[in-house]
């Protein structure tokens, strides 16, 4: 899995709004995942997924979801399509210069990206 970063992300206005009741500090996460090359196949974002800043035991809660279910709901790909949907988390503490995505879950499979290097805005781009 490989973590990509881009120089500012311009975010919807709806989407603002709809966080904009939320702590000053969060981290948004731009995710994209595609399909298989042959068949469907199904994808879900899990509650026990946080961001873990690394020498730390804390971790950030999701706060919001978008464009992606949640469990015990499934959402099919059809074959090569590309899923991008965007993760809100709990802001990370100030110290904190790598941090990880983490689905804490008992199947096979889950999202995860190691060693992500924070940047000023706090908003981020990753591939699965």
């Amino acid at each position: 899995m490989e973590t990509l970063v881009k120089e500012k992300i311009e975010i919807a206005p709806g989407l603002l709004e709809k966080i904009s009741t939320q702590e000053e500090k969060q981290v948004i996460i731009h995710a994209v995942v595609k399909g298989f090359s042959i068949g469907e196949c199904t994808v879900r974002v899990w509650p026990t997924i946080y961001l873990i800043p690394n020498g730390a035991n804390h971790k950030c809660k999701l706060l919001h979801h978008f464009n992606i279910v949640m469990y015990p709901q499934w959402q099919a790909l059809a074959a090569n399509e590309t899923l991008n949907f965007t993760l809100i988390f709990e802001g990370l503490p100030a110290d904190c210069t790598t941090f990880d995505l983490v689905e804490i879950i008992s199947e096979p499979n889950p999202f995860e990206v190691r060693n992500i290097s924070r940047n000023e805005q706090d908003v981020y781009v990753v591939k699965f």
